[in-house]
């Protein structure tokens, strides 16, 4: 069976080769935290850890300002079968004709947004071939989307597909009989200057002004959990989650903090009248993810 990887698979059906020409120099690049165009900020599992014969479903924080995203694919396979081009696609299982969720899953691709949700049941013999403490710790799944830009309105194929256009991003996704499988942290709320900030509420913010951007996790999202460390001896630990701040306007100061400091500094842009979107993204270091995100208006 002949097997090609995810993204060369669309460039092999459209007839198209890669433009290598355009990669932005690192001088031109916004930092991290600035969200100015189409990011993939993070993908999440429900659940984020599953057993033999079980199915998550997956979500990505896709953020595209400028509504520039058409469709985005989802591929799954073992993570010892990925490449760094991701998981690999059985073109010869793929036709116009059977493009169904259960064909296109038996091919690789478990996923077309915005058509077919991303679903993923682990096999029932996942872990067979493991004894039952390696069970317990699991394996990974290697789970990737490809966020394809809206294709140009025109009657001809185009010759070349420029993927700098294309965001992708992937989650390794944990299939074990744990006896304390991880579960996604849970954001209570955001908070601004340490005070919590009103479901709905559009944050005014004023012109230049520097303040305290955070969130609050519910007592839950810190687990407790058996990990085995490189002997394969069992030991009782308790999650330490880190959180992500971004932001489509202004300056994060700290892009990245560790619990139980979830909260950054963000110095607002000068120009009253703008609109714009804060996000932070939480890892439990586990698998587990979580993001909220809260809109701002900057006022004199």
């Amino acid at each position: 069976m002949r097997r090609y990887t995810l993204p060369l698979l669309f460039i092999l059906l459209s007839g198209c080769v890669i433009n290598g020409n355009k990669h932005p120099r690192p001088r031109d690049l916004s930092p991290s935290s600035l969200i100015d165009r189409v990011r993939l900020l993070a993908i999440q599992a429900n659940p984020p850890e599953i057993s033999p014969g079980t199915a998550a479903t997956f979500t990505a924080l896709l953020i595209d300002p400028n509504d520039e995203v058409d469709w985005t694919i989802w591929s799954a396979c073992p993570e010892d079968a990925a490449s760094g081009f991701g998981c690999p696609v059985a073109l010869d299982q793929l036709d116009e004709g059977s493009m169904d969720p259960e064909t296109l899953a038996e091919a690789g691709i478990i996923g077309i947004e915005p058509f077919y949700a991303p679903t993923y049941e682990a096999p029932e013999d996942a872990l067979d071939h493991l004894d039952s403490e390696a069970q317990a710790e699991g394996e990974y799944t290697y789970v990737q989307a490809l966020a394809f830009p809206e294709p140009e309105e025109t009657s001809e194929q185009p010759e070349e597909i420029d993927f700098n256009q294309i965001e992708t991003g992937f989650k390794r996704l944990v299939v074990s009989t744990a006896a304390t499988p991880n579960t996604n942290p849970v954001i209570n709320s955001w908070l601004i200057d340490g005070e919590p900030v009103p479901d709905g509420e559009v944050v005014e913010v004023r012109a230049g002004s520097t303040i305290e951007i955070g969130i609050t996790l519910s007592e839950q999202s810190i687990e407790e959990y058996v990990y085995f460390n490189s002997d394969g001896v069992s030991e009782e630990r308790i999650e330490e989650p880190y959180a992500q701040w971004f932001s489509s306007e202004g300056k994060v100061s700290e892009p990245t903090t560790l619990f139980p400091f979830l909260d950054s500094t963000w110095i607002a842009p000068e120009e009253t009248g703008t609109t714009g979107t804060w996000w932070a993204v939480v890892r439990d270091r586990r698998g587990g993810i979580s993001w909220l995100e809260q809109p701002f208006i900057i006022i004199s």
